[in-house]
């Protein structure tokens, strides 16, 4: 199929923003039998005909419907750049690491604020560490907005020039944010692993299909149907690429801020770019500052309760936390290694609404002309600080609940459960269950989270 064949009904094939035609033809196989071709800046992206060599979730022993690898739990964790992490990780079921540059061509999906400076240097040291230790490593091109560089073709020249760089250096997969980013990758780079960004938001089976039709080996399913097991199951029957699911996020449940903030730390991990924090934060900590209910609804997947994922077929388990040292890293990572963990749930899982409240104390400390906004901010997040989830608190059958009930046709008011749950097991703040609006810093002060690199939040 040339780039100017007909699709069924006299359509032409999608093109590139660049320019370029993408041409998608399969050819008998399974999904995922295809072969990418490319010739340069002004070639083709898509798949040729012919003899289909067998597709990476095929080697990996996948059909669609499959339950799980039949490797086992394979762990994909942050990086935290320090070579005393990797060595830590030894003997534990850690499949893959990631990271990035802390600015870069593309960005990603957290601001540089929060992000080691490293060199390529470092990077590849690094990785040459990890694969010694039969690690492999994802690098994040997970920007969900370019502000439209992808129209320009001299972009699209130093991406690849980028591409081939991170092939140089041993980079075994990359994990997308921008769905024309697959084929292109395929085209360049046919032999890395590409992986969809939980940030386009996957939550359907038709999603997933579509995804793995563009060449997707795998699929960072988005958070909000952590507990949606009829969707997991769903989903899982309907690919035979690799799944991955996001264990310790803490996030606002269905989260209005959840497609903005996806899209602005991609313009604040550009190249060139200024530091800041992210002022969608400042609603995800007002709310679970407010009710303890919101940390039980987020959708974070405790250690024990691996196995009860494993059972629908998943087997492939993210840990993030990019903006974490390496102790804080090793302790969560040997919690779902264990499959197991005694403490505060605060400890194990993301907790990036630290960060806000950390910001507003220092913006209040300081002479400015928001100086009491600021302090107003300080004084209803404090209750975020000392939040807790007693993990022994929360019964052995926790889930249970979600495997037979539907979040997403369920009033939280009208069901209550999470409020329950918080209320044996949730400490530093009061379970209201109240749909209050969050405190949010006013546009007259955005410019007040610029940060500069000494003065980033601890822990964000």
């Amino acid at each position: 199929m040339r780039c100017d064949d007909r699709w069924p009904g006299g359509a032409l094939p999608p093109p590139h923003p660049s320019g370029r035609r993408i041409a998608t033809r399969p050819f008998g196989g399974r999904l995922g039998d295809r072969r990418p071709v490319a010739t340069g800046p002004a070639g083709v992206y898509g798949w040729d005909a012919g003899p289909p060599a067998a597709s990476r979730c095929a080697r990996q022993g996948h059909s669609a419907g499959a339950k799980g690898s039949g490797e086992g739990m394979r762990l994909v964790v942050a990086t935290s750049w320090d070579d005393e992490l990797l060595r830590g990780l030894a003997g534990l079921p850690v499949h893959v690491i990631f990271g990035k540059l802390q600015q870069d061509l593309v960005g990603g999906g957290r601001p540089s604020s929060i992000l080691p400076p490293i060199t390529w240097q470092d990077m590849a040291r690094h990785i040459e560490l990890a694969h010694s230790q039969d690690m492999r490593f994802n690098y994040l091109w997970n920007a969900t907005s370019l502000a439209d560089a992808e129209y320009e073709p001299a972009y699209i020249a130093r991406l690849e020039e980028q591409l081939r760089r991170l092939v140089d250096i041993g980079v075994d997969g990359l994990v997308v944010g921008l769905p024309w980013m697959i084929p292109l990758v395929k085209g360049v780079a046919p032999d890395l692993e590409v992986t969809v960004s939980s940030l386009i938001d996957v939550v359907s089976p038709r999603e997933a299909r579509q995804f793995e039709a563009m060449g997707a080996d795998a699929i960072v399913l988005h958070h909000a149907v952590n507990r949606d097991f009829a969707v997991l199951d769903e989903i899982r029957a309907s690919v035979r690429c690799d799944l991955e699911l996001i264990c310790n996020n803490s996030c606002v449940y269905q989260c209005p801020y959840n497609s903005c903030h996806h899209v602005s730390p991609s313009f604040h991990s550009r190249e060139g770019s200024r530091p800041v924090l992210e002022y969608e934060l400042f609603w995800c900590a007002g709310r679970h500052a407010q009710d303890g209910a919101e940390i039980i609804r987020s959708r974070w997947i405790r250690p024990e309760d691996l196995k009860v994922y494993e059972r629908h077929g998943y087997d492939r388990f993210k840990l993030a936390g990019r903006g974490r040292d390496t102790a804080w890293l090793l302790r969560s990572i040997r919690a779902y290694a264990d499959r197991h963990y005694d403490g505060d749930l605060a400890d194990i899982i993301s907790m990036s609404q630290h960060a806000p409240l950390a910001l507003s104390r220092r913006r209040a400390s300081e002479d400015g002309p928001h100086r009491d906004a600021w302090q107003a901010i300080a004084d209803t997040l404090a209750p975020v600080g000392g939040l807790r989830v007693d993990n022994t608190a929360l019964a052995a059958n926790f889930l249970e609940f979600f495997e037979h009930h539907d979040c997403n046709t369920l009033s939280c008011r009208t069901c209550g459960y999470c409020g329950q749950v918080a209320r044996k097991a949730v400490g530093g703040v009061r379970t209201q269950e109240t749909d209050a609006p969050a405190p949010m810093p006013s546009p007259a002060m955005f410019s007040d989270l610029i940060l500069d690199r000494a003065s980033r939040p601890g822990g964000a």
